[in-house]
């Protein structure tokens, strides 16, 4: 058994360059400006834990406490508060142990390498292209290692899970993360933390301390503490301790007596019904639906997804939320202009375990015309890109193999344009000005790419009357659309605004 409080376990890195492990206590340490995880999903999971922790055991009361933290610091009180959660954050064979089922489990052990999304077998863990993941097989782990793997585990289990295996779509993860990437750990990790009250050590809030285990089907938000979003367990998992082996764990590659080789786990996990997570978005059918958690996919988030995980949006058919800590923390003074948005977490389509990560930008100067015209100008582009699709499929150029290119790289190649138009709008440009700009942007994309897609493709037959036709109505279709209609009127308004004033 270890204390995570005491025991230097997780992996950081120093001002310097310098990698070492620190204890839970040393989190104050201006000198530590970031975590050092073997995986990406780890470093994830890792800033989702010290998140969970700072919330239960350091909430300020309210803005002003916020603030006199994030100059001050941390200082001796974060010690004094982690010390009534220390029976929660024990971890090894003894009982209760971090993020594990209390009672046994019955069944063939499982290999530590199914504790990791898709660690084993041929279907090897996918990253997008900022990340590559090794093919070494993982047989054994260390202990650290192990509680950033079961942590991310549980946190990650896709919303209704029924078992280690679950396929379901997975909550994506939003954080602030700080431009200065010297600032130290603590303050990175306090700008996604929000006003709120401490969590006691309690089974309400850390599931794992619950004398009798984990028996109830559903979790449902009446029958636990708001905070324990953050230590959720969907996943009845026991590592087995009886077990172990010494050499190097596979992961960090550091030396154990004690290395993991097997867990157990209950097929029959634990269903909980969402309160709602401070650090994920979420969306709702205008027609009174459920709240879900917006999912990810490792293709990437192109910008028509920024405004509503940035701001909120919404739509015709349902609305974005933005994750709690995002929609109240980033025009926060110490943050305005001075952080971005980290998104990540598991793509589980298909049964296929790929981790994605994407950073966006956020909107230090968030003004009324940034707030209701940027929407605006997003459908204007989602229904410029779905016009050129169906454009390309009318001209009879063999769409279905160039559809999903578009799809792609269409959200890819406008997103400049898409930039310089909230630059323009911020920095005074009308808004009718400002939107013509963008509409003539789209426009040209889309003639430029109809062309090459059809008339400037030698290695395509087609009839070119055909396309010329596609081409025809795509453009009188373009300047015809709602979006266009929409733009028409607010040029009226503003220039019957100057003819008045």
């Amino acid at each position: 058994m270890f204390s995570l409080i005491d025991t230097p376990w997780l992996p950081v890195v120093g001002a310097d360059g310098h990698r070492t492990r620190i204890a839970l206590r040393q989190l104050v340490d201006d000198h530590v400006i970031d975590l050092a995880c073997p995986r990406p999903d780890l470093q994830g999971a890792a800033w989702q834990l010290l998140i969970g922790l700072l919330q239960t055991a350091y909430s300020p009361p309210d803005d002003q406490s916020w603030e006199d933290i994030w100059h001050r610091g941390l200082d001796k009180g974060w010690a004094k508060a982690l010390t009534p959660l220390a029976p929660a954050l024990w971890f090894g064979a003894k009982k209760p142990s971090f993020m594990q089922y209390r009672e046994g489990l019955k069944g063939k052990a499982r290999p530590i390498a199914d504790l990791l999304v898709n660690a084993s077998g041929d279907q090897s863990l996918t990253f997008n292209r900022q990340h590559v993941l090794t093919h070494d097989p993982v047989e054994m782990i260390c202990p650290h290692c192990a509680v950033l793997a079961l942590y991310a585990r549980q946190s990650h289990a896709p919303s209704g899970c029924r078992s280690v295996h679950a396929s379901a779509p997975a909550a994506m993860t939003t954080l602030l993360t700080l431009q200065d990437h010297r600032q130290p750990l603590w303050r990175k990790l306090w700008a996604n933390v929000i006003p709120g009250v401490h969590g006691h050590c309690v089974s309400e809030v850390f599931p794992w301390l619950a004398s009798s285990g984990l028996h109830d089907e559903s979790v449902t938000p009446e029958s636990t503490a708001p905070l324990q979003s953050f230590w959720e367990m969907p996943l009845r998992i026991a590592l087995d301790f009886a077990h172990t082996q010494t050499g190097h764990c596979d992961l960090c590659g550091e030396t154990s007596e004690h290395l993991l080789t097997h867990f157990h786990g209950d097929v029959h996990a634990v269903r909980h019904e969402h309160r709602g997570h401070p650090l994920t978005p979420y969306r709702q059918s205008t027609r009174d639906g459920p709240l879900l958690p917006v999912a990810g996919q490792l293709q990437g988030l192109a910008y028509r997804e920024w405004p509503g995980l940035v701001l909120g949006e919404q739509g015709d058919d349902y609305h974005t939320l933005p994750a709690r800590a995002v929609q109240l923390n980033y025009q926060r003074e110490p943050l305005r202009r001075k952080v971005g948005l980290w998104c990540f977490g598991y793509d589980m389509a298909e049964g296929k375990g790929g981790w994605y990560e994407h950073h966006i930008p956020t909107w230090g100067d968030v003004t009324p015309a940034i707030r209701n015209y940027l929407p605006l100008a997003v459908q204007m582009a989602d229904d410029a890109q779905s016009l050129l699709r169906q454009s390309v499929h009318a001209a009879g150029v063999g769409a279905d193999k160039h559809c999903s290119t578009i799809d792609v790289t269409f959200w890819q190649e406008t997103e400049q344009f898409f930039k310089r138009l909230y630059d323009a709008i911020a920095g005074g440009m009308s808004v009718a000005e400002a939107l013509k700009a963008w509409q003539n942007q789209l426009y040209l994309y889309l003639i430029g790419t109809f062309d090459r897609l059809t008339f400037g493709n030698p290695d395509l037959r087609c009839d070119l009357s055909l396309a010329a036709t596609a081409r025809s109505n795509m453009v009188n279709r373009f300047f015809s659309q709602k979006t266009a209609v929409q733009l028409e009127k607010i040029q009226s308004q503003e220039a019957l605004a100057v003819v008045n004033s």
